[in-house]
């Protein structure tokens, strides 16, 4: 059943609003704060002018009261000179109008209840002080020219703010276009190894962040991709090299068999041992061929196997199939290692199949030691030896040196063996038998 796929949009417009959305969200917050702060200084400023000259007043109210009653009491200045009144205490409460009103504050001033009184009338800052025990002075500055200001400021910082989400709103729309350039880049190489099922295309992408990794990576499993799409169809090739050749050598004897012409008893003998021969070689190429591709998909889990016992069980079969004495050398206790399922006794099941085969019919050894983390196996014969120029292609599927070709055979035991080995995080290699006379596998196994 195919996922619903949910219908999401573009992925750079909707990056493009997020980085829209993000910078005019900061736009008005800078803006509404400096609003703020703007606002809150300037009324202080206005305070601050204003307790000034209510100070000055006050001091000249106690010095000389006649100086303040000659003072105004229309406040028409935006700054100092303010205007002034004096009041007693038994003023009555609405006396007076205009912004120097009386009001219960001033009152309680007046009277000596409090310190201090401070407020806004019809647009003049208004602050009461007292001058004696019965009587007060109100000072009074108009808050025309801080309120036109606090507008100004406020009309200023929403342009800025409009400009700010325009300018955001292109800037979110150009981030996202040029960030998003590799990802498009990527996206137009997976839809090209898409439709052309062509795993060689690369992104080439070069960027020292998280989009030049995620090119890099993909750049990788695309290469991975197309070294197992080669290999498999360098493998299918071989495979259908290997089979063709039995394959036209028992058509030709099967027809030789069911013939018109006569054939004498000897060479039908012949010709049906002929036929059995290239039957158990291309069932046994076959059976090969079945082993690397069920190698292939079971490498995955590892498994903890005695590696002592399997070389003693493998070297009883190859000595009596071969009939070649092969000496094990092995610790008597148990050494235990970490290789694929079930596929410890098919790797030493090879390599003793290739030393009784090709050692000439001599000795074959088998060594098994521990070294720290890891398990040593090596197998040394006496035979015919591997060429230099062969050593680097052993492992090759469907290789076979000059020297073997006469030998039966498929060429894939080496690339089962080599298989193994890579699965279980190994290393295999060949040398040079003793004196330079045969070969000799070694084999490093991580110890479980």
């Amino acid at each position: 059943m195919t996922p619903t796929v949910r219908r999401t949009g573009s992925l750079r417009r909707r990056l493009a609003a997020v980085v829209a959305g993000v910078v005019a969200l900061v736009v008005v917050l800078v803006a509404v704060l400096t609003g703020f702060v703007v606002t809150v200084q300037l009324h202080s400023t206005l305070d601050t002018s204003l307790s000034r000259e209510a100070t000055r007043v006050q001091r000249l109210a106690q010095a000389n009261p006649d100086t303040v009653s000659d003072l105004s009491g229309d406040c028409r200045y935006a700054v100092e000179p303010a205007c002034a009144r004096l009041i007693a205490s038994d003023v009555t409460v609405g006396t007076g109008g205009g912004p120097l009103a009386v009001t219960s504050a001033a009152r309680a001033v007046a009277d000596g209840a409090q310190d201090r009184a401070l407020y806004t009338a019809d647009g003049v800052r208004v602050v009461v002080l007292p001058i004696r025990p019965d009587g007060a002075v109100m000072v009074g500055l108009p808050t025309r020219q801080t309120d036109v200001a606090v507008s100004r400021t406020w009309i200023a910082l929403g342009v800025a703010g409009a400009v700010g989400i325009v300018l955001a709103a292109v800037a979110g729309y150009v981030v996202a276009t040029v960030g998003l350039r590799p990802v498009q880049r990527l996206d137009r190489a997976v839809r090209r190894v898409r439709d052309t099922a062509d795993p060689h295309a690369r992104v080439g992408i070069r960027r020292n962040d998280e989009l030049g990794r995620l090119s890099g990576a993909f750049d990788e499993m695309l290469a991975e991709l197309a070294a197992a799409s080669d290999s498999q169809r360098d493998f299918a090739a071989d495979a259908s090299h290997e089979l063709r050749t039995p394959l036209t050598t028992l058509r030709t004897n099967l027809q030789l068999l069911g013939g018109d012409r006569p054939i004498d008893d000897a060479t039908r003998d012949s010709l049906r041992e002929a036929v059995a021969q290239e039957l158990a070689a291309m069932q046994a190429t076959i059976d090969d061929l079945a082993e690397l591709a069920r190698g292939d998909r079971s490498l995955a889990g590892l498994a903890r196997v005695d590696v002592v016992a399997a070389a003693h069980d493998a070297a009883t079969v190859a000595a009596r199939r071969w009939g070649v004495p092969i000496d094990v050398d092995a610790p008597e206790a148990h050494v235990l290692v970490s290789v694929p399922d079930g596929r410890l006794p098919r790797l030493f099941d090879v390599l003793l199949d290739n030393a009784g085969k090709y050692g000439a019919g001599g000795p074959v050894s088998v060594s098994v030691g521990a070294v720290d983390d890891e398990v040593v196996v090596r197998i040394t014969d006496r035979g015919i030896g591997i060429p230099p120029a062969d050593r680097a292609r052993v492992f090759d599927r469907f290789h076979r040196a000059p020297s073997a070709r006469r030998l039966p055979g498929s060429g894939l035991g080496l690339a089962i063996a080599a298989q193994v080995v890579a699965g279980a995080h190994g290393t295999i290699r060949l040398d040079p038998g003793p004196d330079d006379v045969g070969t000799a596998v070694t084999v490093v196994l991580p110890r479980a």
